[in-house]
């Protein structure tokens, strides 16, 4: 019967295979989707924006995954955290320079989006456009 400190050994070891294939799959856990929803929590307070319409609105466009990627019909890509359209929001005269920043950095993301609700462009982004945040409001 193996001891106390060998399960926590092959537990550990476990962890770290569990997280290397979270990485290569690109998966996202449910405590960092609750650690970015937090954060996108605070900036929205910070702009003074509405929460709930941006929470929801960003839980209808990527679901709170910094990596998820979107292609559209008219061969733009939304990336990340935020869905930045790659002619929109993304390059090298742009904020976000390239579409591997808007995946690893979601707080910038969120913070250039939520600017944007604030300067009134929140119809960027499709599911606002659509009205489809509303069914994500108060999940």
């Amino acid at each position: 019967m193996p001891t106390l400190e060998e399960l926590k050994i092959k537990l550990s070891l476990y962890q770290r295979v569990l997280d290397l294939f979270r990485q290569v799959l690109n998966l996202t856990t449910q405590k960092e989707k609750l650690e970015l929803e937090i954060k996108a929590r605070e900036i929205a307070r910070k702009y003074g924006i509405d929460e709930a319409v941006f929470i929801a609105t960003i839980r209808c466009e990527s679901g709170f995954n910094p990596r998820a990627t979107n292609k559209n019909k008219d061969g733009t890509i939304d990336y990340g955290i935020a869905q930045l359209n790659s002619y929109w929001y993304i390059g090298q005269d742009k904020e976000i320079k390239t579409p591997q920043e808007a995946l690893n950095n979601p707080e910038k993301c969120l913070d250039l989006m939520a600017r944007m609700f604030k300067a009134r462009r929140a119809t960027d982004w499709i599911c606002y456009r659509s009205g489809k945040y509303i069914s994500f409001l108060n999940k």
